[in-house]
């Protein structure tokens, strides 16, 4: 009889730590189950900033003035943002290193020529660039709008710019209407300006 009721005893042992196992496995399974939901939420956020979903803290506030000293046209010429007050910007951040710039600036160019007698200013901030390269540049790929350094470098962290391109758009009240991340294609930037214009 001993043998039997010890051998019951351990049964039931046994069916306790199959029970505690088993809600340990369901603790661990629900554990799991919300850190994947949670990336996949993540996942999901990351996906629509890069199809062009507003990433940019600077959307919807006001423009931050910035200085620039021109590389091209009248080369050494001192322009701020808050001259051009009034007027619709589109402020592109280039570098001559950077090879999207290639590929987006003659996308710029056309704009410039089309929206310029409309108000339009365009204005180029060199990002990580050297004066001798970035002239170059400029004159390889025929930009005529005012491009050059921001001498303290103060834009690209007003601007939360993190590489080259990257292109702001502002509105004749001086707010960030939106900006874009990447190269920008022409149909894109035709809407954008076409947003500023109804401004």
């Amino acid at each position: 009889m001993e043998a039997m009721a010890n051998t019951g005893g351990e049964r039931s042992g046994a069916i306790r730590y199959g029970r505690r196992t088993i809600a340990g496995l369901a603790l661990a399974s629900l554990i799991s189950g919300t850190l994947m939901i949670i990336l996949l939420v993540r996942l999901i956020s990351a996906g629509q900033a890069v199809s062009g979903a507003p990433v940019s803290p600077i959307v919807g506030h006001h423009a931050p003035n910035f200085t620039i000293t021109t590389w091209n046209g009248h080369v050494g010429q001192t322009l701020k943002l808050s001259d051009f007050a009034g007027k619709p910007v589109v402020v592109n951040f280039f570098g001559s290193w950077c090879a999207e710039c290639v590929e987006e600036q003659p996308v710029l160019n056309a704009a410039w020529q089309k929206y310029q007698s409309q108000g339009v200013v365009f204005i180029g901030v060199a990002f990580r660039d050297q004066q001798a390269a970035a002239t170059a540049y400029l004159q390889q790929q025929n930009v005529a709008y005012p491009c050059g350094p921001n001498p303290s470098d103060t834009a690209v962290v007003d601007y939360a710019v993190t590489g080259a391109p990257e292109t702001a758009f502002i509105t004749p009240s001086g707010i960030v209407l939106n900006k874009i991340i990447g190269p920008i294609d022409d149909g894109t930037l035709a809407r954008e300006i076409q947003a500023l214009l109804k401004q």
